[in-house]
């Protein structure tokens, strides 16, 4: 059975992610053949087989599996990703169908057609921080771009979202049944929207720890239970998450944002907690990785500059 289900026709290509088992996650086979599809389309429409969700990310077993044996070729397996993502970005017309767990590299292939639906039981998130990375893909840039610095929040702690606050914070467009009629759905009502007014207040701060600090303040319970979940996070990732962030701000394009995405890829290939953070998480699954730094005051400033060098 492959992989991909790809239908064409004369203006586009119908991509349907099918690797269900694995909710879909994109292997390096899978990621070039979708760069082969693309190439030349005036259209690409996106779905994902199996009922679990639309993609889970990237196969990062098997992604991690390269950078025990070679760090570079690691980096260089992300570069083909992202500059499938920008390839996708510059075709911009057709839909992509969210459905539950839509995450990581599954979003780099979706957030810049021209429209994003999501179903109700859409799961999104940028979780990468949980597994020793940042949340790549370019995904900062829209991340950067939500409304009262919500993207700061979702990057520095890997969090999922639902739905309605996923339509709050700019990344999907529209919220559909499973027939695709559009939903009459309120995003200010969303979880996200509601925690808006402490996520303001506390990620104001180009300092990590000073976030954390905030959010223990907070007389929000949700509020210090970030803090605690931030601590779970990979210290070096979630200064870097929040760096990254704060460039996105500032970056005039994607692409821009991807440029910044190649060289911080091969950093964390060569040196970072996301081998570990995969062998804790899905190798040996014991969940308690073993971070390279004790906590987010262990992390200088130097070192999260080294890893955007």
């Amino acid at each position: 059975m492959s992989d991909l289900i790809i239908s064409r026709d004369p203006t586009g290509v119908s991509i349907e992610l099918n690797r269900p088992r694995a909710i879909n996650s994109l292997s390096g086979r899978m990621l070039a053949a979708i760069g082969t599809e693309v190439a030349g389309a005036r259209r690409v429409d996106l779905t994902g087989a199996g009922p679990k969700g639309f993609c889970a990310g990237a196969d990062i077993r098997e992604l991690r599996t390269l950078a025990l044996s070679d760090p570079e070729q690691a980096g260089e397996w992300l570069d083909v990703e992202y500059t499938i993502d920008l390839a996708i970005a510059r075709v911009g017309t057709g839909t992509a169908h969210l459905h539950g767990i839509s995450m990581g590299g599954g979003l780099g292939l979706s957030l810049r057609l021209s429209r994003v639906e999501a179903r109700q039981d859409l799961v999104l998130a940028m979780p990468e921080v949980g597994i020793g990375l940042w949340p790549d893909v370019g995904a900062t840039f829209e991340l950067s771009r939500a409304p009262r610095l919500a993207g700061r929040h979702l990057a520095m702690t890997g969090c999922s979202i639902d739905a309605a606050s996923a339509l709050w914070a700019g990344l999907v467009d529209v919220v559909v049944d499973e027939n695709g009629r559009q939903l009459d759905v309120n995003p200010q009502a969303s979880a996200l929207a509601r925690s808006a007014h402490w996520i303001e207040a506390c990620y104001d701060s180009a300092d990590p720890v000073a976030v954390v600090e905030a959010l223990r303040r907070r007389p929000e319970p949700q509020a210090r239970s970030t803090a605690d979940l931030i601590a779970t996070r990979s210290p070096l990732s979630v200064a870097v998450a929040l760096e990254a962030v704060r460039r996105a701000e500032h970056a005039g394009s994607l692409e821009e944002v991807l440029d910044t995405d190649r060289r911080l890829g091969r950093s964390f290939m060569r040196r970072s907690d996301f081998c570990e953070g995969v062998r804790a998480q899905l190798v040996d699954k014991d969940h308690h990785p073993r971070w390279r730094h004790a906590g987010l005051a262990d992390v200088t400033r130097a070192e999260v500059e080294k890893m955007f060098g």
